[in-house]
């Protein structure tokens, strides 16, 4: 449905136009009728117009002006003029405008103004459907253009460099230019691919909408962006071997421009790895392939970093000083779970990642480390618990492998002991309640025994002070208590489904004095064994 605005200071035309057009049926809504043109544009203002039909002969702003302003507000605006005047300066004024048609008053019939709003619905589902065909075509093509512009790129790296006149011929066609100075490339690589990725479904619909941000922010000027893989860009900027440091300092500027457009607009967060300046195919080469295999070094690169590649410190490999770590790092992360301190947690994590950094051990060889520190205490955990652990090691190998920066790896394990100390918590409460609930069925079973709590902590294996301190915080009463409690509710039992005597039950019961198991009996019921029987019986 198309809104329609119609405007005339003669009140009769508004209503016969209003009452009389079939609007459903030519696929308009009235969106409004005024008087007052002034009203009618700023009602235009606030909503959407797509078709006007307008007055020319009005006090104060007439027909032609408001046509004019509506325009600036609306382009696309279709118009119909009505009019009482039959002269050609009119006619040629309204053709200036574009006006759809042009109506005398005395010639204006509904039939005849619902004709001309059919057409013009009829007009804008055209051009409606011709902008998307456009706006299809100019994504595809520019999909294409970005298919190639990768396949260059790829190329370029992966492939010999046997016919350089050749690449430099297409180089030219995407931009890159050496005979206009020197240029540096950048890799850009988000800081968190795997979340990246997942937000945007696909590794390519993630490189495409970064690739988009980065050509809108940088223009169509010098640098040039080229889509790489996993949500990877490669850009060359120009740069001035004459004034290095100035160039390196614009270079830096449009970097962290670009990284703000891109958490801006896409939500993700990107780092830079520059290289060196080169003025010629086969450096230009050299540095792209060292860029995309930079692998080791951006493990170590803080998340939303600017570097270059000429400032990278080598990477050390696996020694026997990394293997030296093992012990006192596994000991301090069991001991942050078992001792569940998690306080201590991001201290301690950040402490070891801080060795890590500083001696720059192989990333896969720090990744398995840690992988099996982790399995060691996700054993440690099981060995506790009498269900299994719900850490699975498969799931834990593919989270650790899968991590691509030093910083994600400290954040990951964080986390994982987060949820271990918690995991460890729930064992030991589980664990305690599972000794108390233990006793409590051993001194059930021995209703008819004088049970001590020394016989009951020999059952269980533990300590009697130990399990005394543990069922007392665990039930609220002590193991005298539960004894005594177990026994007169079992003497109640008695009382209520035998015939036996209050002597023969104290006896059952194990206590040698009626009177004191009388006495018991009462603290616990409120009544004399005789009157709680009587009192059940009645």
């Amino acid at each position: 449905m198309y809104t329609v605005f119609v405007v005339d200071d003669d009140l009769p035309v508004l209503h016969y136009l209003k009452e009389a057009l079939p609007w459903e049926a030519v696929r308009c809504r009235l969106g409004g009728c005024f008087q007052d043109p002034e009203e009618a544009l700023s009602a235009a203002g606030a909503s959407q117009v797509d078709i006007l039909v307008t007055d020319i002969g009005m006090p104060g702003m007439d027909g032609m002006a408001l046509i004019r302003a509506m325009r600036l507000l609306h382009p696309k605006l279709k118009v119909v003029i009505l009019s009482c005047h039959d002269e050609f300066d009119y006619a040629q004024q309204a053709l200036k405008l574009h006006v759809t048609d042009y109506v005398l008053k005395e010639t204006m019939t509904a039939g005849l103004i619902g004709d001309l709003l059919k057409q013009m619905s009829e007009a804008l589902d055209a051009e409606q459907s011709s902008e998307a065909a456009k706006r299809d075509m100019e994504a595809k093509v520019k999909q294409n253009d970005s298919l190639l512009r990768q396949a260059f790129m790829f190329q370029t790296i992966q492939s010999p460099l046997l016919h350089v006149q050749e690449w430099e011929r297409r180089a030219q066609e995407y931009g890159i230019d050496f005979s206009r100075g020197e240029r540096v490339p950048v890799l850009a690589f988000p800081d968190r691919p795997r979340e990246a990725v997942a937000r945007f479904r696909t590794p390519e619909l993630l490189r495409d909408t970064a690739e988009n941000i980065l050509t809108e922010a940088l223009g169509t000027g010098a640098c040039k962006v080229f889509p790489y893989q996993q949500g990877e860009l490669l850009l060359l900027f120009p740069f001035s071997s004459e004034h290095r440091i100035g160039s390196w300092k614009r270079v830096e500027e449009m970097l962290r421009t670009q990284q703000t457009c891109l958490l801006q607009y896409a939500k993700v967060s990107y780092s830079f790895m520059a290289g060196t300046p080169c003025e010629e195919p086969l450096r230009l080469k050299e540095n792209l392939a060292a860029l995309v295999g930079l692998g080791k070094e951006r493990f170590y690169m803080p998340h939303g970093s600017v570097g270059r590649m000429e400032q990278a410190l080598p990477v050390a490999g696996l020694g026997d000083e990394l293997l030296a770590q093992y012990v006192p790092a596994l000991e301090d992360f069991r001991q942050l779970v078992l001792q569940e301190k998690t306080d201590s947690i991001a201290a301690t994590v950040g402490q070891w990642m801080g060795v890590m950094r500083e001696n720059r051990f192989h990333p896969v060889e720090v990744k398995e480390w840690m992988l099996k520190i982790v399995l060691e205490i996700r054993l440690r955990l099981k060995s506790l618990q009498m269900n299994p652990t719900s850490f699975s090691s498969g799931l834990l190998h593919h989270d650790v492998m899968e991590l691509t920066s030093l910083q994600e790896l400290g954040e990951w394990l964080q986390h994982f002991l987060n949820q271990a100390v918690e995991c460890a918590g729930r064992i030991r409460k589980e664990s305690k309640r599972r000794e108390v609930l233990e006793c409590q069925r051993f001194v059930a079973s021995k209703w008819q025994e004088r049970v001590g709590l020394e016989e009951a902590a020999a059952h269980l294996h533990l300590h009697p002070n130990y399990l005394s301190r543990l069922f007392k915080r665990e039930t609220g009463e002590n193991f005298v208590e539960f004894v005594t409690r177990t026994k007169m509710e079992k003497a109640q039992e008695l009382l209520e489904r035998t015939d036996k005597t209050v002597e023969e039950i104290a006896a059952m019961l194990s206590y040698e004095n009626k009177n004191y198991f009388t006495k018991l009996f009462k603290a616990h019921t409120g009544a004399l064994p005789s009157a709680y029987r009587s009192s059940k019986k009645r």
